[in-house]
């Protein structure tokens, strides 16, 4: 197991016969190598970033590779022989990558996988891959030309059998390169990981004239734009009380360093000035489509319908029926009464007469994305040519490279707005370091909206739904007893009456 890499930290695994290697758990690198390998399994598992998206294999043979929700753009092979790489089917990292493979490489497979259907999330690293039959690759040989590879759902890559400009002898100077300057993990030491971990939480701030002069930058271009996409994390929702994950005083940050983060139940959160601000851009047609991966539920309590936007880790305020799949959007929170994590179940029943089993919505690591929240998002992203990210470090993915498909339209804008740097910030159109409710209020002053209604909560429709709801189940439960005994009873004398 590797742990605690950060940074630009340089991976090389070598010389490695029968081993299972595992790199994971919220861990930034540089690149991974891997070379001079045999009869191997290596995995990189979500939440693991590489920052150059590039993985490179040099003389290893018989080994198995799986590359599970990690955006890597490319992968180049050199003499790499009856080895199998395996990705999970993710349609947005997996559309990105080119795979190439030098003349010496001979009898190796790409497959997609997913995560084993019933294994322990909380032992992840003992998870195996599945391999969905319903896609095939013809073995990949030094003969075979540049192949545009197709997925089951239309998403293609490339794998290209070609000389291609970089060479081993290439990747052997990046390697002694990274030993020169000490980034190789191995020769880093330990007391000095802690403060490489404090740097790169370290949060950045514009000053108010910077803020004002970029929302108006911002502005100026999301008026032009065809199909804005704003996509939100857990910055978004700071000033509602609620912590993020990676700041300074995150979950994750108190967490690593042994502390307790500071904790509030979600229902006692409102909607931010941006949540209003974003309802509003939305209402009037400025932003076509919002994609969240907070759990927070603020975005539709702020007044978002669920057409409008994509809640990709799921809704502490929704939950949905296991049997009929019929959602229910609630005005309390539905985690205070799960019975178990992983279950997802609520301890609630579906209406009448179906009556299965209520589940929660969240999406925890290693859990899919639901379809029908991941769909949309992906065609959104795919459309916008303006994507405006929000809170967010850019980290976890399938969800980190949603925003960076905007690039690849005609006059395409990716505008970053963290208090810290992201991966994506050296392809940024625009970064913009500071609090999202301080650039949101520029950025609406400068689209004229002077005044945002900060009143509307929907959760109060949501409770008058759920009463006039409740009573009406009540009634049902009432009226179909007496109902059936009127019935029995009207049957019963004129079954009499009629053998008079």
């Amino acid at each position: 197991m590797v742990n605690g890499a950060r940074l630009n930290h340089f991976i090389l695994i070598s010389d490695c016969s029968d081993c299972a290697i595992v790199i994971q758990t919220n861990q930034k690198i540089h690149k991974l190598v891997v070379e001079n390998c045999r009869n191997c399994s290596i995995q990189v598992r979500d939440s693991v970033v590489i920052n150059s998206k590039t993985v490179e294999v040099v003389n290893c043979v018989d080994c198995n590779f799986l590359i599970d929700e990690v955006d890597i753009r490319v992968l180049n092979c050199f003499n790499v022989k009856n080895s199998a790489f395996e990705f999970t089917n993710e349609p947005t990292l997996l559309e990105n990558m080119n795979s190439k493979w030098d003349s010496a490489c001979d009898s190796n497979e790409i497959r997609t996988a997913s995560i084993k259907p019933g294994s322990n999330p909380n032992v992840s690293h003992k998870m195996t891959s599945v391999i969905h039959d319903s896609f095939s690759v013809p073995m990949i040989t030094a003969q075979s030309h540049p192949r545009e590879c197709c997925f089951p759902d239309g998403v293609s890559f490339q794998c290209k059998a070609i000389e291609w400009g970089r060479t081993e002898q290439d990747v052997k100077n990046d390697i002694i390169a990274a030993e020169e300057t000490g980034k190789l993990v191995d020769l880093i030491p330990s007391s000095k990981l802690g403060d490489m971990y404090d740097n790169d939480l370290r949060e950045y701030h514009d000053s108010p004239e910077q803020l004002k002069e970029k929302a108006k930058r911002v502005a100026k271009e999301m008026l032009k734009a065809k199909h804005v996409v704003v996509y939100t994390g857990a910055g978004i929702s700071t000033s509602a009380k609620i912590p993020d994950y990676r700041g300074p005083q995150g979950v994750w940050t108190m967490l690593k360093k042994g502390a307790t983060p500071a904790s509030m139940s979600l229902s006692q959160a409102y909607p931010t000035f941006a949540h209003y601000a974003l309802t509003l851009l939305v209402k009037k047609g400025i932003v076509k489509y919002i994609v969240s991966t907070n759990l927070d539920g603020l975005h539709r309590r702020s007044g978002i319908d669920a057409h409008e936007m994509s809640e990709l880790h799921g809704n502490c305020y929704k939950e949905v029926c296991g049997v009929c799949s019929k959602e229910y959007l609630r005005g309390f929170d539905t985690l205070t009464s799960r019975e178990d994590r992983w279950s997802h179940l609520t301890g609630r029943k579906c209406s009448w007469p179906c009556r299965g089993p209520l589940k929660d919505t969240i999406v925890h690591f290693t859990e899919n994305m639901p379809k029908d929240q991941m769909n949309p998002a992906m065609n959104h992203a795919r459309k916008s040519d303006f994507a405006l990210v929000i809170g967010t470090s850019m980290n976890v993915q399938p969800a980190a490279s949603l925003p960076e498909k905007s690039l690849k339209n005609p006059d395409g804008k990716l505008v970053i707005v963290n208090l810290q740097k992201t991966p994506f910030d050296d392809v940024a159109t625009l970064n913009v370091f500071g609090k999202s409710d301080e650039f949101m209020l520029e950025l609406m002053n400068e689209l004229g909206f002077k005044d945002v209604d900060q009143t509307y909560d929907h959760t109060l429709v949501l409770i008058q739904k759920e009463e006039a709801e409740e009573f009406k189940q009540t009634l049902l439960q009432i009226l179909l007893p007496l109902t059936v005994v009127a019935v029995s009873v009207a049957t019963y004398f004129w079954v009499k009456r009629q053998t008079q």
